[in-house]
């Protein structure tokens, strides 16, 4: 498994966050931590999260996924290391 650190910008709507869990459930990404916390912004929380994925799934199609939530403002990878 291959362990990711992504940062989103999510909208503070009902359900915002189980659609992206729901995601990562269908993907079958495992989280091993999430954070969520208010931004400066109205509205927008910062998301952050650590996440395993097998070494045949790209992160980069996770996150084009991720950004093409109407919830999600902006998904971005800040790490990545082999476990």
């Amino acid at each position: 498994m291959n362990r990711h650190s992504l940062s989103l910008s999510l909208r503070n709507d009902p359900g915002a966050l189980a659609r992206v869990v729901v995601l990562f459930a269908s993907r079958g990404v495992v989280v091993e931590s999430l954070s969520l916390d208010p931004t400066e912004r109205a509205g927008v929380s910062r998301l952050d999260v650590v996440l395993a994925l097998p070494p045949d799934r790209p992160v980069t199609q996770l996150v084009k996924q991720l950004s093409r939530l109407y919830d999600v403002e902006m998904a971005i990878e800040v790490t990545s290391a082999a476990a």
